[in-house]
């Protein structure tokens, strides 16, 4: 069985869809990328902090109960 022309115009409209679909996916992962290293900037600078915090009332602890 041939294919006709209809089948064959459906079929590669069908494959341009799926391209299509494809590259927005892409450029949604790129945009989630670009996006990703300030998110580790935010927590790293927030664990500092909370590091920083920690040691602070350690040393108050150990400055006020063996100093």
């Amino acid at each position: 069985m041939a294919a006709t022309d209809l089948e064959l115009t459906l079929d590669v409209r069908e494959k341009l869809a799926h391209i299509d679909l494809m590259l927005a996916q892409h450029d949604r992962v790129r945009q989630e990328i670009r996006i990703a290293p300030w998110v580790a900037v935010i927590s790293g600078v927030a664990a500092g902090g909370a590091l920083l915090g920690a040691g602070a009332a350690l040393a108050t602890w150990i400055i006020r109960f063996h100093g």
